[in-house]
């Protein structure tokens, strides 16, 4: 894969080459910050989707993605975005609640950067490195699931949607905060509609994958699970489990 470059600086006042601007729209919508039309033109919307991006590290957000600098090294997944919210949880007496009250909700509906965070660091570093990938290629890569509870996951197996009751997805730390080995991916154009197959999406997810060493779920013989992708292979689930607590 080649390098992910831009030539000059992006967003507010900056030189905002058109296809620069083009490359940060697509990483910006990757990570969740719509820009609205990726159409290459730095407009209030992309400024404004850049500023979102850097309020999650930055104090005083400037609008401004510069080549090399800290920015776009987050954007290109280079420089792990470290929340806030982290330090201050970690700061925390009485770990239970503040655990469960930030992890509360349906974790389909939490921010890309959050679900990130919901995921072993090692895993989110090479799902960060497949988002990029897919987003090179034109996709638009959306993170639907990283950590999910045992709870839904029971739901989705009496639907016969997965075929086990506890998944890589819901692996978690001792104290409970979300520890997922796995993600599932779908470009948010199709998601899991004929489209996707029809326009290489899952061929291209599965690829990706595989560059990172990660797990697909298309490659599985009696079950494809072709959105899905995880850091270990299946044989490690009781382990995992045991290790959660559950």
């Amino acid at each position: 894969m080649a390098a992910i470059l831009i030539t000059a600086s992006v967003g507010q006042n900056g030189r905002n080459v058109r296809s620069d601007v083009t490359t940060v729209q697509g990483l910006l919508l990757a990570r969740g910050h719509s820009p609205g039309t990726i159409d290459g033109l730095s407009g209030t919307r992309t400024i404004n989707a850049i500023r979102s991006f850097q309020g999650q590290y930055m104090t005083q957000p400037d609008g401004l993605v510069e080549p090399g600098m800290g920015t776009w090294k987050r954007l290109i997944g280079f420089i792990a975005i470290t929340p806030p919210t982290k330090a201050a949880a970690a700061a925390s007496t009485g770990a239970a609640k503040p655990v469960e009250a930030k992890w509360s909700g349906d974790s389909a509906q939490w921010s890309q950067e959050k679900k990130l965070e919901s995921m072993k660091p090692d895993m989110a570093a090479k799902v960060r490195a497949v988002i990029t990938d897919l987003t090179l290629q034109k996709f638009q890569p959306y993170i639907f699931y990283g950590w999910r509870s045992v709870a839904v996951q029971q739901e989705l197996f009496k639907k016969g949607a997965s075929r086990v009751k506890f998944s890589f997805h819901n692996a978690q730390l001792p104290d409970g905060t979300p520890y997922s080995y796995a993600a599932d991916i779908v470009d948010r154009r199709w998601m899991w509609r004929p489209d996707a197959e029809k326009n290489g999406f899952w061929s291209a997810l599965g690829a990706a994958a595989r560059k990172q060493g990660l797990v697909w779920g298309g490659d599985w013989v009696s079950f494809k699970d072709v959105a899905h992708i995880q850091l270990v292979s299946n044989d490690q689930l009781k382990r995992i489990k045991k290790e959660s607590g559950l």
